[in-house]
C-alpha cells in the first residue's frame, strides 16, 4: 500500500465513523476510549479499573523483586514503546530494557529475520516475572506475536495492547489484554498511549 493509499484509507475510516469536524473527531475518540475491552488470558472480560488495578499490583511486585519491564512495537507503536520505557523508568523507578535501538534491530533482523527482532532479545535477556508490554494496532504483527511466545516460555507476565479486528491473535496471548475497538490507526494509537500513561499514573500513586 502506498503512502497515498494509507492516507485515503485513514480518511475513509473517519468518514465511516461519521467524523466530519474536529468536534466529531474528539467525541468519537472519547467514545472509543470508553469502549476499550479488557480480558484475562482465559478470554473472560474484566472491568478496565480492575484490570489496571491488578496490573499495578504486578508492577509493584516487579519493582520489589527488581525485575524488568520490556516493551515492543512497530512504527507508531515503537514510538509508544520507547516513550513507555523512559516514563516507567523515570517516573516509576522501574528497570526497563530497550529492544528498539537501530543497532539491535538491524542485528536481529540480519541474523534471525525481522519476525524475530524482538523474540530473540526476549530469549537472551528476559527472566521469570519480567513484564512484557506488547503493542500492535492490528494485533497481527508476526514479530510481536513471536515476542509474546518467547516471553511466555521465559515465564514473563504479558500485557497486550491491540485494535482493529476483535479476533486478532494478540488478544489471546496476554495475561491481561487491552483491546481498542476501532479500525482507525490514530484512535488506536492514541488509546494505547493513554492506557500506558493511565497504568503508570496509578502505579506512581500506589508506590509512594
Amino acid at each position: 500500500m502506498t503512502a497515498n493509499n494509507v492516507a485515503v484509507k485513514t480518511f475513509r475510516e473517519l468518514e465511516k465513523l461519521g467524523v466530519r469536524t474536529t468536534e466529531d473527531y474528539f467525541k468519537k475518540l472519547l467514545e472509543i476510549l470508553a469502549q476499550t475491552v479488557t480480558t484475562w488470558h482465559s478470554g473472560s472480560r474484566v472491568p478496565l479499573n480492575d484490570a489496571i488495578g491488578s496490573l499495578v499490583g504486578s508492577l509493584l511486585e516487579n519493582r520489589r523483586k527488581r525485575k524488568k519491564i520490556l516493551v515492543v512495537g512497530n512504527g507508531g507503536s515503537a514510538a509508544i514503546a520507547i516513550h513507555t520505557l523512559f516514563d516507567y523508568a523515570n517516573a516509576g523507578g522501574l528497570n526497563t530494557l530497550d529492544f528498539n535501538s537501530p543497532a539491535m534491530l538491524t542485528c536481529m533482523a540480519n541474523d534471525y529475520g525481522y519476525e524475530n527482532v524482538f523474540a530473540r532479545p526476549v530469549e537472551l535477556f528476559a527472566k521469570e516475572d519480567d513484564i512484557l508490554f506488547a503493542i500492535s494496532s492490528s494485533g497481527k504483527s508476526p514479530n510481536i506475536l513471536k515476542a509474546c511466545e518467547a516471553a511466555r516460555f521465559r515465564e514473563c507476565y504479558i500485557v497486550t495492547f491491540s485494535g482493529f479486528n476483535p479476533d486478532n491473535p494478540l488478544r489471546r496471548l496476554g495475561d491481561v489484554n487491552f483491546y481498542v475497538p476501532s479500525n482507525h490507526y490514530g484512535f488506536v494509537e492514541i488509546a494505547h498511549q493513554a492506557l500506558v500513561h493511565c497504568i503508570l499514573d496509578f502505579f506512581v500513586e500506589r508506590k509512594n
